[in-house]
């Protein structure tokens, strides 16, 4: 049995659609995701579009060429920025707006309306820089690790070079490719290139979606909540990936453990409200003096570890007296009067294979020693600590 163009169109439509309203319906239970609408609506207006080549004459009906070409370049700009929502960007309506005003505004001109294999250039050549900017601009986010990216990457920069093969053979290539007559074979196989395509990106717009979502969930069970740094569970985590995936640290790389000074008291005497602003102040004072790969822990209460990658034991101590006397200048601001306080530090330092807890018991040890000797001070953890415990053979997971 041989499908008719009428069909295929009318099938293409109710696809389309049902993708756009399920996209619709997810949004509107999650309307913190707002490029799930932006997904939405361009396969609603594609389909709907579809409609006006089911009409008789549409080959040479103004309404069909102008608003009918005009809607699918709006639903492929559409693609576009909502990919830039979701990498937090805002929308360039300027741009999307643009693009489809001066496709109106060609077809207002008679020698191309009339000229269908320069429609059909234009028109290709649009949707593949959309689509090309959609692929960039899912490239350009690539910082965030999400399994479907690649995926939605090939999928646009694929259909941004069918677009493109599709300007090239226009001239010589059946309609819908092409300008020659009409063949339903080749209506079929470009429409499902195009259908295709759009099942596919949907597919992955929902799977990166659920990842996101599921990489935010993972990470807030691993922030401290107070502070916005990462917890015990989490350097428990980095402890076992760093000791399973290399066999224990291999180059130069230091551990800080710090610990507020006297902290007790400034809960009595400021009460705790103070006390959590004095440790997200000490949190701020921190991050401010570490580098982008530093990783930062609060391992609970007024305890602290630093996980300083790439790090000798010089710029370690450099790096510990800033934060130091950072903090010790700081001065939070309470209801009965200026708050301040002081941080003891514990280092240690490796450059060969040592397990994480190994350097974690030494820099423990260290601070330690330095609130024996008065408090507010740096310690360097004795180097005959970091060989006491070889590196285990299957190293065991510390507990959250």
């Amino acid at each position: 049995m041989q499908l008719d163009s009428f069909t295929i169109l009318a099938a293409g439509c109710s696809v389309l659609v049902l993708l756009g309203t399920v996209f619709i319906f997810i949004w509107v239970r999650h309307r913190a995701v707002p490029a799930l609408l932006w997904w939405g609506i361009p396969f609603i207006v594609g389909g709907a579009a579809l409609t006006f080549y089911m009409r008789p004459g549409s080959d040479t009906d103004f309404a069909t060429i102008a608003l009918g070409n005009g809607a699918r370049i709006f639903a492929v700009g559409c693609l576009w920025q909502g990919v830039r929502v979701f990498a937090g960007r805002r929308p360039a309506f300027a741009a999307l707006f643009g693009i489809c005003a001066l496709w109106i505004g060609l077809c207002l001109f008679p020698p191309f309306l009339g000229n269908m294999t320069a429609r059909i250039v234009v028109v290709s050549l649009v949707n593949g820089l959309l689509a090309g900017l959609a692929a960039y601009e899912v490239w350009h986010g690539r910082r965030e690790a999400l399994a479907s990216r690649w995926p939605t990457f090939a999928v646009f920069l694929s259909f941004a070079g069918i677009m493109l093969l599709r300007a090239i053979v226009a001239p010589w290539a059946p309609f819908p490719v092409g300008a020659q007559p009409a063949d339903p074979v080749w209506l079929a196989a470009f429409m499902w290139v195009v259908f295709g395509h759009a099942i596919f990106s949907a597919i992955l717009f929902l799977a990166m979606t659920m990842e996101r979502r599921e990489a935010e969930q993972r990470n807030f069970a691993m922030s401290d909540p107070l502070t916005g740094l990462m917890n015990r569970r989490a350097f428990a985590d980095f402890a076992h990936r760093t000791n399973r995936r290399r066999a224990g640290i291999r180059n130069a790389t230091a551990l800080l453990v710090l610990d507020l000074d006297h902290f007790k008291s400034v809960n009595d005497r400021f009460g705790h409200e103070a006390g959590d602003r004095m440790l997200k102040a000490f949190a701020d004072v921190a991050e401010s003096h570490v580098r982008p790969s530093d990783q930062l822990f609060r391992m609970g209460g007024e305890e602290f570890c630093f996980a300083l990658p790439e790090t000798s034991l010089e710029q370690a101590v450099a790096m510990a007296e800033r934060i130091r006397l950072a903090f010790a200048a700081s001065v939070l601001e309470t209801g009965t009067g200026p708050a301040q306080a002081t941080v003891s530090i514990g280092i240690a330092a490796t450059h060969y294979a040592v397990a994480i807890e190994v350097l974690l018991a030494a820099a423990d040890a260290a601070v330690y020693e330095a609130k024996a000797r008065g408090r507010n001070r740096v310690v360097v953890a004795e180097p005959s600590s970091l060989i006491r415990s070889p590196l285990a053979a299957e190293p065991t997971r510390l507990t959250a």
